[in-house]
């Protein structure tokens, strides 16, 4: 698809944004809104509404402009205390909402501890559905269903203002970021995509989108190459195949964050290239996708353009946050495999590991008394509840605060409980 000649087909209004009615047959339904940000005083924020069946979570990350992390939050709730409204926008997750008068977004995010946000999300761009005729972007929610369907709607570039509290102090901001609704029929990194790129670049007078990936085997390995061009507020060009390659490098060994990214356009309008030079970490977070080890990871790049648009040539600087989320081949030395054989072997009878749900584990007076050990107190934490029916591995792949070696020693331990 070349040139939008009608780019009012593809505006998103407020019902795109509003909690979407997935198909009763769906087994695996899952939403979320998502809200990153790069700050004019050097600070970055993502903030995530999320449902997944009966699991509800508000999650916050604020990085300072040191690069540190200064705020990691993931708050779970009942789901009578989720209250939302598909006549207009809204919705409220405890004391939490997202909501507006489209497309200006209002986001309260706030935690126990004295951390929150409260910002302002205005957008400066047309919002934009993914693919008409439904605005899917892998299958349909309408008829005829398909079991694999994904999609999402986005504001590609906005201005966000309002405040960040950190341990009860209040940081006025100014910045510029993204938002979006996603939602799916299937798990994402499962049945639909194998790995993924996405970010936009503001270029004076056009905005690009990117988003680049493959299906899963279940969706036959299909790339995907999409790119929208925003010429001032309104969508100019959706190309669906886009002639475009992103080289990722500068990856350190057993780390998952390419240090460089370089986004080079061969399109018939758009030539040139984006250098993207790793700033800031703002999430990595590993997900369960079966027997792949997935990570998806938010980072902030400073990025130099250096491109041709319909002949007008665009040389610009900008920080944006890039999302990337793919899976690892982990290389296994033969020795290696021989010592997994024998744990194996050892832990047959064992009746807990990482893959436990953590109600199950703390049921138990021997799981009881390793989580305590390792976690001193997380049998009355609120939380606790709310995150009973997920298992150790999804719970600890959403914080930093269990350190990789805190896991294997918990694992360790609750395999040797017989």
């Amino acid at each position: 698809m070349g040139i939008v000649f009608d780019s009012e087909m593809y505006r998103a209004t407020e019902k795109h944004f509003a909690p979407y009615p997935l198909p009763h047959s769906s087994e695996n339904k899952w939403q979320t809104w998502h809200t990153d940000a790069c700050y004019d005083n050097g600070y970055y924020s993502t903030v995530m509404f999320a449902t997944s069946g009966s699991i509800i979570t508000v999650a916050l990350q604020v990085v300072d402009p040191s690069g540190k992390p200064v705020v990691e939050s993931m708050q779970f709730f009942d789901p009578d205390e989720y209250v939302f409204t598909t006549e207009g926008f809204g919705l409220m997750m405890g004391k939490n909402y997202y909501r507006g008068n489209f497309p200006s977004v209002e986001i309260y995010a706030h935690d126990d501890d004295g951390n929150g946000a409260e910002l302002v999300v205005e957008a400066l761009v047309q919002p934009t559905i993914s693919e008409l005729p439904d605005g899917i972007g892998i299958g349909r929610m309408k008829t005829p269903n398909m079991p694999v369907s994904v999609a999402w709607f986005f504001l590609p570039w906005n201005k966000i203002t309002g405040k960040l509290i950190i341990q009860g102090k209040e940081i006025p901001v100014t910045g510029h970021g993204w938002s979006d609704h996603q939602f799916g029929t299937a798990d994402f990194f499962k049945d639909a995509c194998q790995y993924f790129y996405w970010g936009d670049f503001p270029l004076g007078n056009h905005t690009l989108t990117f988003f680049e990936a493959q299906t899963t085997e279940r969706g036959g390995y299909r790339p995907i190459k999409w790119l929208w061009d925003f010429k001032g507020e309104k969508l100019y060009e959706y190309c669906r195949d886009c002639d475009y390659y992103i080289q990722a490098s500068d990856i350190e060994e057993g780390d998952t964050v390419p240090r460089k990214l370089v986004i080079v356009f061969e399109h018939s309008r758009i030539r040139g290239k984006v250098t993207c030079i790793w700033k800031a970490l703002i999430q990595k977070q590993e997900v369960d996708a079966g027997e792949r080890k997935v990570i998806l990871n938010r980072s902030a790049y400073d990025c130099h353009a250096e491109l041709e648009i319909d002949g007008e040539k665009v040389d610009t600087n900008f920080t944006r946050i890039v999302e990337a989320g793919y899976p690892l081949d982990p290389v296994v030395k033969e020795e290696e495999v021989k010592v997994e054989e024998k744990i194996v072997v050892e832990n047959a009878n064992s009746r807990f590991s990482l893959n436990s749900k953590l109600g199950n584990v703390l049921k138990d007076p021997a799981g009881l008394a390793v989580m305590e050990k390792h976690l001193p107190g997380i049998a009355k934490d609120p939380s606790t509840k709310l995150g009973s029916g997920m298992t150790l591995k999804m719970i600890f792949g959403m914080t930093s605060k269990v350190s990789k070696e805190q896991r294997e020693a918990i694992d360790k331990e609750l395999r040797a409980i017989k």
